[in-house]
């Protein structure tokens, strides 16, 4: 449970509390005493905030040692509450209260966006990157202060929700029914396989893509519903083989990722259902031409077609890898849900 709620919770069964104890006094006054309604609120109203009237009559031994109870229970629950509303002002849990609303009626608005959960090195940096791209992305962390220092970071771009990723509430506060695909990047696998199977159960068409710590949980993440399972470690380790045996095929990828300004990426592009029914040819296309990709692959069906040759053909539902900027790639996909006339 997050502090804010947690706070309001607190004040909230604090009046509940204060709110029992009147009515008990009214009850317990029209029984023992026999006062009407009106009399046993008032007797109540005067025991409670101990302004010091006189009673309306004179108390049997049963009436005080009642108010008695009434008195020694109405302190105690006010000063209760009392501190509980101190705490939720000192504290600055209004604020955050108001922010966490406002949070989720930001959220509430999203749809087919990504939530990334964890924002420990590998979540913040997958968030920043999809941020990039123009994606709606929503966090869940329950580390304040790594929101903080995430919120610093990124200037306040990314949306984000403090809490425990395996509760449903939380996911469901993060937009898990609407959203089209979730990053699960919390360090201890175990965690992930929660999230991965309280999340699959919650929206069965959302795609979800896990990180892994130890080869062992690959099929329990799968088993638990993820699409994609991560190897962390694994791929880490191929990609410092790699670097050490060939460091140009490495280098050479890494400055087409990070070539400066430019920002070169590998991206998939969908060809539309509304496309020709025909198709086109690569030729016909003249992708290169028009938006200056470099198309690497063709896919058709789960089927890889690299370095296709002009009379390769592309058809609705088909994707494109491609091999440029990101602007590039907008302009084919505009150009593709256009028929590509331009």
């Amino acid at each position: 449970m997050n502090n804010e709620t947690g706070g309001v919770k607190q004040i909230v069964v604090s009046l509940f509390l204060l709110l029992t104890v009147f009515v008990i006094g009214i009850v317990g006054y029209s029984i023992i005493e026999g006062y009407n309604p009106i009399d046993s609120f008032f007797m109540i109203m005067i025991t409670i905030s101990t302004v010091g009237y006189s009673t309306i009559t004179d108390l049997t031994q049963a009436g005080k040692v009642f108010t008695s109870l009434i008195i020694l229970a109405s302190i105690t629950i006010v000063v209760y509450a009392v501190s509980n509303i101190t705490a939720f002002l000192v504290e600055g849990r209004v604020n955050k209260f108001i922010r966490r609303r406002r949070i989720l009626k930001t959220i509430q608005k999203l749809d087919n966006h990504y939530i990334v959960i964890g924002a420990g090195d590998l979540g913040s940096t997958i968030a920043h990157e999809m941020s990039m791209r123009n994606n709606d992305v929503v966090v869940v962390e329950r580390n304040e202060e790594r929101l903080r220092d995430l919120t610093t970071k990124e200037g306040g771009k990314l949306i984000y929700i403090s809490g425990d990723a395996t509760e449903e509430e939380t996911l469901r506060n993060a937009g898990v029914d609407t959203a089209q695909g979730l990053l699960a990047c919390l360090p201890d696998d175990v965690d992930n396989i929660f999230v991965v199977l309280t999340a699959r159960g919650m929206n069965k068409r959302m795609k979800i893509i896990s990180k892994v710590t130890h080869q062992e949980n690959i099929n329990k993440l799968s088993y638990a519903g993820a699409d994609k399972v991560i190897p962390i470690q694994e791929i880490g380790a191929h990609r410092m083989v790699s670097m050490m045996l060939n460091p140009t095929i490495i280098g050479f990828l890494d400055s087409i990722s990070q070539s400066g300004s430019l920002q070169l990426r590998f991206e998939e592009v969908k060809v539309p259902r509304t496309f020709t029914k025909e198709g086109m040819s690569m030729e016909a296309l003249k992708i290169p031409q028009k938006t200056g990709l470099i198309v690497i692959a063709t896919v058709n069906d789960g089927v890889n077609k690299f370095n296709p040759s002009a009379s390769t053909l592309v058809k609705p539902g088909d994707s494109l890898m491609v091999l440029g900027e990101h602007e590039q790639v907008v302009k084919l996909q505009t150009l593709l849900n256009a028929g590509l006339e331009d």
